[in-house]
């Protein structure tokens, strides 16, 4: 019997991963809790087998609870259940330890599988989530300076008046959009924009 406990700040997803949970022969619910903050804790207190966990939680991220807890045991077994498709939260949850990640709206059949894949130690992704973490761990970081332009572009700001915010010249920002396009693969402006956000570097202006 695999023993699972959920950690979501939702009452209505712990509620129904407790009757999915329930409903599996060879799975065991051991527990609950509704956040971030404390829930190493929980996880040290209940000792599951493993445990499925929101990555979008107000108090503190699903990606640094796993942290927390895989630091006070690193044999934890941690999947993360979100509505999250963001790149960066896909590539930080597997490069922290998660042993995988999983969609709330799949199928019910595909989160028991990746429960039973967690038992057996082997990280669980659809193919889609590992596509999206496969290319964002091929994607060079922004520097500093690239972040502070990209988010005055997803401000409407132009080149003249990103300079005058940031105290450089128009040539530097020109060169720092041409460096910017080539690290995301984007286009123009509006498709950096895009793929910055998708991938968490910047958060929409």
């Amino acid at each position: 019997m695999i023993r699972v406990a959920v950690v979501d700040d939702h009452v209505v997803v712990r509620m129904g991963l407790r009757h999915l949970i329930a409903s599996s022969p060879d799975l065991e619910f051991c527990g609950e809790f509704g956040g971030g903050v404390g829930a190493a804790t929980f996880v040290s207190e209940v000792r599951p087998d493993v445990v499925l966990m929101d990555v979008r939680m107000p108090d503190m991220s699903g990606v640094d609870a796993l942290k927390e807890i895989l630091a006070a045991d690193p044999k934890a077994r941690v999947v993360m259940l979100t509505t999250s498709d963001t790149e960066e939260d896909v590539y930080r949850s597997i490069e922290e330890g998660a042993l995988g990640y999983i969609m709330k709206e799949s199928p019910v059949d595909d989160i028991i599988a990746a429960v039973r894949s967690a038992m057996a130690g082997d990280v669980y992704m659809s193919e889609d989530v590992r596509r999206i973490y496969e290319t964002r761990k091929g994607v060079k970081g922004l520097s500093p300076r690239e972040n502070e332009v990209l988010v005055c572009v997803s401000r409407g700001q132009n080149n003249r008046e990103i300079g005058a915010s940031l105290g450089i010249s128009e040539n530097s920002v020109k060169m720092h959009l041409k460096r910017i396009f080539f690290k995301l693969g984007a286009t123009d402006r509006t498709e950096a924009v895009e793929l910055a956000v998708r991938r968490g570097f910047i958060s929409r202006g």
